[in-house]
């Protein structure tokens, strides 16, 4: 994560506050009216974290213990707390931010809160004001799923307080202003010089501030200069540094319980997939590929990647997608944990005509062949390329891209189109019986798995030979035939072994 080094800017602070709380209100907003807690583990000595307003008005209050909250509001309903959660939280916090500046770093506040920095370099001057941008923060993270409060001032630590007072913007100019009510406990100093403080009878900072210089340093030491020159809105010039760490997109959920089927599995993932694409959507980008990873019971894990035919944000073909390949491999186990990370890729656009209807959304192909791919799998979906190799089967399947442009058809004997022959991959054995007295090789009747007749006519052979320097070469005699029934076929006699194979059928 980036560190703030550097040259002075204004600063930006999103703040979340409770974050566990908030963290769990993002994966269920539909309880954010109820009664509940968040504890710092299962148990009744775990301590609460955050609490929704329903839950203090019954008496729940962070601090306490959980036997203490049962015993004042026995309906209460108490969460441990979940890492998982409140990892994607502080991301998605992250990814807000990003859609602003280039320039982020993570800043944890006094637990349970959390924060994400943001240098503006005059970002202020595309919102009109550094107040607009502070509601553009705010709603920006509304809009994430969490309920952060914006605050812009010089540097980390007054930006900060500014979001966590809820004071919006600190002008320059007036911080000293501003922080001289406020109790010197705000900037967390240690327990000594605390005490120090309480014994010298300074309770706010603007009467630290007050303070003379000379001396300060030898009565309170160095962490007392530093705070005193924080009261007097003195903050060392920092400059955030844009992040060098690739970006991550992931979610992560805990149930509470084994999810043992399909269905249940889906609707756990469905929200996780909502929130990334959220996440994506900020950033402007897609999802070029999906990782699921599913914790088992019994500490046994199911990781599986689900091929993109092209990025896309749609939720619906991500859950189509993971459906397919659930059905396909079922985890061995019931299901205790998800994990869910997309792998950014940018979105494809499409040019529109101006005099030409618009057609289909070129999406919708993508997403009927990631459907495809997924039911048929990784590499048995795309355009047949053909190998430098003298054997006709040496193809291979790649993906789509532009099609060709259209040439004109290739005639054949006489002007009539070619009969087409469809290949059969891999070719299929046969039993053929020859006539040994005719002049040449002359076939009588074949039989095999997809044909049964006798040989009214035939062409050939016509030999193909290559690969001399390899350990087996290549030597095969090409038939065409016309079988009693109708059916046209080719096949082939190896020189090798002498079995015979039927290569491809028309029609």
């Amino acid at each position: 994560m980036a560190e703030p080094v550097g040259a002075p800017e204004r600063m930006g602070c999103l703040l979340v506050p409770e974050l566990p709380l908030a963290a769990l209100l993002r994966a269920e907003p539909e309880r954010a009216s109820a009664a509940l807690a968040v504890a710092d583990g299962p148990g009744p000595r775990a301590c609460l974290l955050a609490a929704t307003p329903a839950a203090r008005a019954a008496g729940a209050a962070p601090g306490q213990s959980v036997a203490q909250v049962r015993s004042l509001a026995p309906g209460l309903e108490i969460r441990p707390l979940s890492p998982g959660l409140v990892r994607s939280a502080q991301a998605a916090l992250l990814d807000v931010a990003r859609a602003f500046s280039p320039r982020v770093a993570w800043l944890a506040g006094g637990a349970p809160d959390g924060a994400a920095l943001l240098g503006l370099g005059g970002l202020e001057r595309l919102f009109g004001d550094e107040r607009r941008l502070a509601q553009a923060l705010e709603q920006a993270a509304a809009r994430a799923g969490l309920g952060a409060r914006a605050g812009v001032a010089r540097g980390p630590v007054l930006a900060h307080l500014a979001a966590r007072l809820g004071a919006g913007v600190v002008r320059a100019g007036e911080e000293r202003a501003f922080l001289a009510p406020l109790p010197v406990g705000l900037l967390a100093p240690s327990p000594a010089l605390r005490a120090q403080l309480e014994r010298f009878g300074l309770e706010r900072l603007g009467e630290l501030a007050r303070l003379p210089a000379q001396g300060l340093g030898r009565r309170l030491g160095p962490e007392g200069l530093r705070l005193w020159r924080l009261a007097r809105g003195e903050e060392p010039e920092q400059r955030l540094q844009a992040d060098p760490e690739p970006e991550r997109f992931v979610e992560e959920d805990e149930p509470g319980w084994p999810l043992a089927q399909l269905e249940p599995l889906l609707e756990g993932l469905r929200p996780l997939l909502a929130r990334l694409a959220d996440r994506l959507g900020f950033r402007g980008l897609a999802a070029g590929r999906l990782r699921i990873e599913l914790r088992l019971e019994g500490r046994g894990r199911d990781a599986r990647e689900l091929e993109l035919a092209a990025p896309t944000r749609r939720v619906a073909t991500w859950l189509e997608l993971a459906r397919l390949s659930l059905e396909r491999t079922p985890p061995r186990a019931a299901v205790e944990a998800l994990r869910v990370e997309a792998e950014p890729a940018t979105a494809r656009r499409a040019q529109l005509d101006l005099f030409v209807p618009a057609g289909p959304a070129g999406s919708r192909l993508d997403e009927a062949l990631a459907r495809l791919t997924a039911l048929a799998g990784a590499g048995r979906v795309g355009a047949p390329e053909v190998r430098d190799d003298h054997r006709p089967e040496a193809v291979a399947v790649v993906p789509f891209g532009r099609p060709p442009a259209a040439g004109p058809p290739t005639p054949g004997e006489a002007g009539r189109p070619a009969l087409p022959l469809r290949a059969l991959r891999p070719a299929e054995p046969v039993e053929v019986e020859r006539d040994s007295a005719a002049v040449g090789v002359r076939l009588r009747a074949l039989w095999g798995a997809r044909l049964r007749g006798r040989v009214r006519a035939q062409a050939g052979p016509y030999r193909l030979a290559g690969g001399w320097w390899e350990e087996t070469p290549l030597g095969r005699d090409y038939y065409d035939v016309e079988l009693s029934d109708g059916g046209v076929y080719r096949l082939y006699r190896e020189h090798a072994t002498g079995a015979w194979f039927v290569d491809g059928m028309a029609g």
